[in-house]
């Protein structure tokens, strides 16, 4: 699909991106639960969560969802810390409050692009009219001569 590049429309190329991976990240947490019964899956969803994490930071943070990013902070990074620190037999439980984070945010990601994809939609149309109008005008220069 050829992509109508105007500097007042959203670039949504990010979020879909993100939105695409999410899909993937709550895919793997049907491992995460079969990885109790085979250990092999565990370290697999650790380096998963590990690679995608620095992605999912960047696209929160160009698209300004701070609190996204704050929430990250607080509800992952630092109990995954310090669970590491000082019960790191429990580190494995880490994996359930980012599989559950990614699972909030894939919904909501949705919510973000449809916002900007009809965001989007309203400015083609009102570039469609402002053209249309202008054509309109031109017509009418050529006709009152």
């Amino acid at each position: 699909m050829d992509e109508i590049q105007n500097p007042r429309l959203e670039n949504i190329e990010r979020l879909e991106k993100l939105y695409k991976y999410l899909n993937y990240e709550i895919s793997s947490s049907i491992l995460f639960v079969a990885g109790w019964f085979f250990a092999l899956f565990i370290p697999i969803l650790f380096l998963a969560a590990i690679i995608f994490t620095p992605f999912m930071l960047y696209v929160l943070y160009k698209e300004s969802k701070n609190g996204w990013v704050i929430s990250f902070v607080l509800l992952i990074i630092i109990p995954a810390i310090l669970t590491a620190i000082f019960y790191p037999v429990l580190s494995m439980f880490g994996l359930i409050p980012f599989y559950f984070y990614c699972f909030l945010l894939r919904m909501e990601a949705r919510n973000w692009l449809e916002e900007k994809r009809a965001k989007n939609e309203m400015i083609l149309e009102k570039i469609k009219r402002e053209n249309e109008k202008a054509d309109l005008d031109d017509l009418g220069f050529f006709i009152q001569k």
